[in-house]
């Protein structure tokens, strides 16, 4: 497993002493460094496949300037914890990150040179240094966390994610905490910190896709465009894709500004539909169980049956024994209706 970086400033280097703890698939770097001024850091490495998490805790009587030589390209989730970092060219500009305050960065300079100072001497900081490859496998996981990644993905461009200011979260500041006072030893304590690794991972996504810029009312106006044509076309709706250029965006746009405007997904929106069409023609029509699938989209009969009684707890031949003057019922009786068709029934004689 190898490092992301090394340090190669003497001040660092000459008054370094590291001790290596190798487990299974996890390797832990403990570090301490004493300055002959009186300063003193104690860093915390852990790597693991595809990331380093980093934690840095000590006093710094005077700045610290640590010169980082970069061993491959990385992302990095950054969390000043005290004190504050500054950096002249992180991601090809100036970066600081004050007491409280996090960003997300990714850059491949070789060389990179760093200002640590402490607040009343205190300095803290936590940080994980993902792979490209590792963080695009992590977003491939959920659509939404590749919209919000799009315009980086697939590039060799560093980038600064958060304006500056951008404070820690109380649940990012608890995974945090948990991360550093891990309890456990042995494969435990690997498979403990993969899973609070994991849940930060996801907890930095909801805050960055809270900090997106809603959809304008432009964008709004064409969502409900999409939503009309979707409730004329849901039993053969397009794909996506299709459906994006249909309407002059893109897919990344649409998967996005939909679930945020409507709060479900376009699929998840079409699949109600279909099942809300489906009541109505079993209530309202004599038409034939099968007939009502296959008119609002359903192939397989099976399928449809269960998707329906997933939705409203009875099936589709339950709501066909309703008696046909009380198909046309309002909402409410159908409704009480419906409840009793859940209720076990019981044998008489």
């Amino acid at each position: 497993m190898e490092p992301f970086f090394q340090f190669r400033t003497a001040e660092l280097l000459d008054n370094c002493q590291t001790n290596l703890q190798q487990q299974t698939g996890l390797l832990q770097a403990d570090t301490t460094w004493r300055s002959p001024d009186g300063g003193s850091l104690n860093f915390t490495d852990y790597f693991m496949d595809g990331l380093q998490m980093t934690y840095l805790e000590g006093q710094l009587d005077k700045p610290l300037q640590a010169e980082l030589l970069v061993e491959k390209p990385w992302i990095a989730f950054y969390y000043q914890l005290e004190g504050d970092m500054a950096s002249r060219r992180c991601a090809l500009r100036p970066l600081h990150v004050g007491k409280g305050h996090q960003n997300v960065m990714a850059d491949e300079a070789p060389v990179n040179t760093y200002t640590f100072r402490g607040e009343q001497t205190r300095f803290r900081n936590f940080c994980l240094h993902l792979t490209p490859k590792f963080f695009t496998e992590l977003l491939a996981s959920n659509i939404e966390w590749i919209a919000l990644h799009e315009k980086h993905l697939g590039r060799s461009e560093p980038f600064v994610m958060l304006p500056p200011g951008t404070a820690i979260s109380p649940a990012q500041h608890a995974l945090i905490q948990q991360i550093v006072q891990c309890p456990y030893s042995g494969p435990l304590k690997k498979m403990f910190l993969e899973a609070r690794i994991l849940d930060l991972f996801m907890e930095q996504q909801a805050e960055l896709s809270r900090r997106m810029p809603k959809p304008s009312s432009r964008e709004r106006e064409l969502l409900y465009s999409i939503r009309d044509f979707l409730d004329k076309n849901y039993a053969d709706p397009p794909s996506l894709l299709e459906l994006a250029r249909l309407f002059g965006t893109n897919d990344f746009k649409l998967k996005k500004g939909f679930r945020e405007v409507f709060g479900t997904t376009v699929f998840g929106y079409i699949a109600e539909q279909r099942l809300r069409v489906a009541q109505q023609l079993l209530t309202l029509t004599e038409q034939p169980i099968q007939e009502v699938a296959e008119s609002v989209g359903f192939s397989n009969p099976a399928h449809f049956a269960t998707a329906f009684r997933r939705k409203f707890g009875v099936t589709p031949s339950q709501i066909r024994r309703l008696p046909p003057t009380s198909r046309y019922a309002d909402a409410v009786q159908l409704d009480a209706w419906l409840r009793q068709a859940k209720a076990p029934a019981y044998a008489t004689t």
